[in-house]
């Protein structure tokens, strides 16, 4: 009968655990709604006193999630300064390398890895330098913007040098190589130029045109062919032209031009699979990102245990197209970058790595709980032992959360077109963006100028995009105007 009892009493706090697990689960995402809500709305400045006033992240061990989302955010009202202070001070925490202090260390083993300073995933450490070359694009300091372009696949391959095990498969961004490939153009360095946009295309070709979800942009290809030419190339150019079979008279040269990226959506947000386990049933995980095995010393009784995973979870953008029209021409805005693949594969194999950490968590809490049952067994006798440890169980299982910080800011997918300039005209676009039948319209104007010029905007959601626009900046090294950005 007393067996009967503490069967029963496992099975039915399980139960009761996994109604009380399925119900208060509060992510991230949950803590800072404010600031989607004030994205979504592009009230950008509201969306910065959110930051500021969460308490949340004003705690030390957030202080990198702090300083990526408050940065994203100044870049977002044009404050370009501000905003790369804020990624230098990211860019230092991520090289010093992020170390938990030992209460953070002890206190994530008993609760969760929220416990723990935020790392940030590898995708997104990489991530700042694509912001702060944005940002001295419009400081007129394309240098510095090419350092920062050049250190995304730099760093990216760092990263993974790290890791004896399980290793990256995002180790290459075919994106960091279009940018560098736009700047070394502004800048008149056309050989460079060819190089990266060759490195890009290759990305591609070696994944069957295809690189995660992205396919080769048709505007690459024509930029790769076009620089080939202009540097008599003519191997190169026929090797690709074989390949991509584009009209020669859309491989031409033109003296002004701007490059039009398009930031649309939000970003992948984390949340979390809850995993409730009884006795010894367990010691595999499978779920979307894949399977993986978790390590239970041999000998420990599990009981009941609640292990949490984080996943990420797409949030969908208003938008699904979009294209700039000028002339009765209209220009496709193409994909270079769709966050959500990323971040799913950097997450994927980051688990990989951390298992022997969730196998600690769990023996930590599962010790804790055998050393309060034999406590009670000694003081209150041997079924208060089963109830308090199966009290204790449940406790530590509540306590389970995954981590579900990430960078909230960054946006769902980065596209780009490019657009020729006259000189005899009032240069005005039309920024198409479809959603099924519906067409949103606006305009901007671009002043005529020679060279390659940047202009960048955002549509977080149905509201009227906030739109950077290039303007004339003393390049701070030089002296000189540059013109071009």
């Amino acid at each position: 009968m007393l067996k009967l009892t503490r069967k029963w009493l496992t099975y039915c706090s399980a139960g009761i655990l996994i109604c009380i697990l399925n119900s208060c689960g509060v992510t991230y995402n949950d803590r800072i709604i404010g600031l989607e809500q004030n994205l979504v709305n592009q009230n950008f400045s509201a969306a910065l006193q959110v930051i500021e006033d969460n308490k949340f992240l004003s705690k030390n061990r957030n202080e990198l999630l702090y300083l990526m989302e408050k940065g994203k955010v100044e870049h977002m009202l044009g404050n370009f300064e501000k905003s790369n202070v804020l990624f230098e001070k990211a860019y230092t925490l991520i090289e010093n390398q992020i170390q938990s202090n030992v209460g953070q260390a002890i206190a994530s083993n008993l609760t969760n890895p929220m416990a723990k300073p935020y790392k940030g995933e590898d995708f997104e450490k990489v991530t700042i330098h694509y912001y702060m070359a944005l940002n001295y694009f419009q400081l007129g300091m394309p240098n510095e913007a090419l350092v920062e372009a050049k250190r995304i696949n730099i760093k990216l391959n760092q990263l993974n040098q790290r890791y004896k095990k399980n290793k990256n498969k995002y180790t290459e961004d075919a994106f960091a190589q279009i940018l560098q490939g736009l700047l070394y153009e502004a800048t008149g360095d056309i050989n460079n130029a060819f190089i990266a946009y060759r490195n890009a295309a290759n990305l591609y070709l070696e994944n069957d045109g295809v690189y995660y979800e992205v396919s080769l942009p048709y505007q690459l290809q024509k930029d790769l062919l076009r620089t080939a030419k202009v540097l008599g190339f003519t191997e190169e150019y026929n090797f690709y032209q074989n390949k991509f079979k584009i009209p020669e008279n859309e491989i031409v040269y033109q003296p002004a031009e701007a490059i039009i990226f398009w930031e649309n959506g939000l970003g992948p947000a984390k949340d979390q699979t809850q995993l409730t386990l009884v006795e010894n049933a367990f010691v595999s995980i499978n779920d979307e990102y894949g399977s993986f095995f978790l390590p239970i010393p041999p000998g420990l009784n599990v009981g009941i245990t609640s292990l949490a995973i984080p996943k990420y979870i797409e949030r969908e953008s208003y938008y699904v197209a979009g294209s700039v029209s000028t002339n009765n021409q209209e220009i496709p805005f193409e994909t270079v970058e769709d966050y959500y693949p990323i971040a799913r594969q950097c997450l994927q194999d980051r688990m990989l790595r951390e298992v022997i950490d969730m196998a600690v968590r769990l023996t930590t809490k599962k010790a804790t709980s055998a050393g309060l049952s034999s406590l009670a067994k000694q003081l209150l006798g041997e079924d208060a032992k089963d109830i308090v440890k199966v009290s204790a169980d449940a406790a530590g299982a509540i306590t389970e959360k995954a981590d579900t910080r990430n960078w909230q800011s960054l946006p769902a997918t980065i596209s780009y077109a490019r657009v020729s300039l006259e000189s005899d005209k009032e240069n005005i676009f039309t920024l198409n963006r479809y959603r099924d039948s519906q067409v949103d319209k606006d305009t901007i104007h671009i002043d005529y100028k020679r060279g390659l010029q940047l202009v960048s905007f955002f549509d977080v959601g149905k509201t009227a995009p906030k739109v950077i626009e290039p303007a004339l900046k003393e390049n701070k090294k030089s002296g000189r105007v540059f013109d071009e950005i």
